[in-house]
């Protein structure tokens, strides 16, 4: 019976240690460890990660056609070259923002990996760094950069150059101020504007580098550029039209390639028309209905439930008057034409509940069927 127990015992042990392979592998106080029921490749410790000759040079060589998911962890600096080149099914990657280096073929022919984030600290992308099938990108595959990060600059400088466009996303950009942090020498912050509204815009920057300003098209062509603005150091790119819905690439680089530092970007309208209905909102989530709010007056004026407005400031804020109530709108190339007022909250009190419907269902108000939605 106790041989029975000690037989049990370590066949259990033997199990887990076939679950769990840990070595130590690097010179930087790098470790790695195995997975395999969770099929996940964990890799730890402080320092950059070995480079590798080829896809079978790495240590987890033997599980590189089964292993599915990567967590690189605090400390580590790196993904080494051809680190996971070859990695068929893997499909999840997650970077500690320790890691500043993407090596080459770092992630080559691993055609189940869809979508990769860089971190703003990411200062160093090699070559094929995400290649499949040779030097080829996938077509369906994305990366995910910060506004403004060396990650980013590497993207749009890639398909400024054509051939091989790696798809990405980032934050939406609107009009405002943006901190740049030049972190590489010579590298660009980039911030894609996808305008609603046609119209001129400017582009300008404040600081005490001296500064360079691009604008490209959506086929990365430029279409701006300014050096120094009158006697200061700073750019500014007074007036350029942009049409709604296509995207633009605002650039911006310290003149000097050998400098770093930071500076602030100012994405602003110059002159911009908006026009639209004013429609009665439809459900909680804000979905528009098609019920168009033909007595609402804006600053007074009569609509007719359309408006068209020619706006020459960076926001025009208006009042709009619908029966007893008022609402506040800002007209904006970034909140696009039409709008929607939420016209059941009868109380303007910013809530929809049953106060409003007490007084509604005593009226003929023609936004009844629009409450059900609401409760």
């Amino acid at each position: 019976m106790k041989l029975k127990r000690l037989i049990c015992a370590v066949t259990a042990v033997a199990l887990l240690l076939s679950a769990l392979v840990c070595y130590k592998v690097f010179a930087n106080d790098v470790n790695w460890r195995y997975d395999s029921e969770t099929k996940t490749l964990y890799i730890s410790g402080s320092g950059p990660m070995d480079d590798y000759e080829n896809s079978y040079s790495a240590p987890w060589n033997p599980y590189i056609l089964t292993l599915e998911n990567l967590v690189v962890e605090e400390g580590v600096t790196s993904v080494g070259n051809y680190a996971l080149a070859g990695a068929e099914k893997l499909s999840s990657v997650s970077l500690a923002d320790t890691v500043t280096t993407v090596g080459e073929y770092a992630f080559a022919s691993c055609p189940a990996l869809k979508e990769l984030r860089l971190s703003e600290y990411v200062t160093n992308i090699k070559d094929y760094s995400f290649a499949y099938s040779g030097v080829s990108l996938k077509d369906d595959f994305v990366l995910s950069a910060p506004l403004g990060s060396y990650a980013l600059h590497y993207i749009i400088a890639n398909n400024r150059k054509g051939g091989n466009i790696i798809d990405f996303k980032s934050d939406d950009v609107k009009c405002g101020e943006y901190g740049v942090h030049i972190t590489v020498g010579g590298m660009f912050a980039y911030y894609p504007y996808t305008p609603k509204v046609s119209g001129t815009y400017c582009f300008y920057s404040t600081g005490g580098h001296d500064t360079r300003g691009y604008i490209y098209n959506s086929s990365y062509t430029r279409i701006a550029y300014n050096d120094d603005y009158g006697s200061g150091v700073n750019f500014r790119i007074n007036s350029v039209s942009l049409t709604a819905g296509e995207t633009y690439y605002f650039g911006a680089k310290i003149m000097n390639s050998s400098l770093t530092g930071t500076f602030n970007v100012y994405i602003e309208p110059v002159q911009f028309t908006v026009s639209g209905h004013i429609y009665a909102m439809l459900n909680p989530e804000g979905d528009a209905s098609d019920i168009v709010i033909t007595e609402a007056l804006i600053d007074d004026e009569a609509t007719g439930g359309e408006f068209t407005r020619t706006v020459t400031e960076r926001n025009a804020n208006v009042i709009i008057t619908v029966g007893n109530n008022t609402y506040e709108y800002t007209f904006s190339p970034d909140n696009g034409n039409d709008i929607v007022l939420n016209v059941c909250d009868i109380n303007n009190d910013g809530k929809i509940n049953g106060r409003d419907w007490a007084y509604m269902k005593t009226s003929d108000s023609k936004y009844k069927p629009l409450f059900a939605n609401f409760i």
